[in-house]
């Protein structure tokens, strides 16, 4: 099961590696704690990113974390492709930028909440989880610009020719010469009326 797992992580490249560990770092720093300290009455608290205030907004990036992830794991597993390669760039890039969107609308709840109440402090949790969808927003960008790079070589590729574009040599042959220039036109006559 290992080296299944292991073989099937090395398949990738290494910009959706960097992708999906992101990812799954946001997914398990949710669970880390996003506020903690001491509430009214000396209650010792401790929040984690489904929990307190942030609760609705942990489960949404809980929810686009766990498909962003999909779009990568259930084709490698052997499942059926979620979404095509040219709608798969676009969406992951999408659902990439909304998690890090929610998750400064969390830091700024949470924020708030700190001005509020003065014993109470913001965590690494939000840290965590805010600089792994940083990073795979960065990095589903990356593929998504490497997407319509490739599209873009692909259109000047012939169908016929197998070899990429990169590996093709061109053979230069020398221009063929320029053809002589037409003999000279005779002299025209002008005659003057009298």
């Amino acid at each position: 099961m290992a080296s299944r797992l292991q073989r099937i992580l090395q398949s990738l490249d290494l910009e959706e590696r960097i992708l999906n560990g992101a990812a799954f770092f946001s997914l398990i720093a949710l669970f880390f704690p996003w506020l903690s300290g001491e509430w009214i009455g000396g209650e010792t608290v401790n929040y984690t990113g489904l929990s307190f205030y942030t609760s609705f907004i942990g489960m949404i990036i809980f929810i686009l974390l766990l498909f962003l992830l999909a779009l990568t794991a259930v084709p490698l597993l052997g499942g059926p492709i979620v979404l095509k390669r040219r709608q798969k760039e676009i969406t992951r890039l999408c659902v990439a930028s909304q998690i890090t969107i929610l998750t400064l609308a969390a830091l700024s709840v949470l924020t708030e909440v700190t001005y509020e109440f003065s014993r109470i402090e913001i965590r690494f949790g939000i840290y965590s989880t805010l600089v792994g969808s940083l990073i795979a927003t960065l990095y589903s960008f990356l593929k998504w610009q490497e997407y319509h790079r490739q599209e873009a070589q692909d259109l000047f590729r012939h169908p016929e020719d197998p070899t990429p574009l990169s590996e093709r040599q061109e053979t230069i042959s020398p221009l063929p010469p320029p053809p002589a220039p037409p003999p000279p036109l005779p002299p025209e006559e002008h005659h003057l009326r009298p």
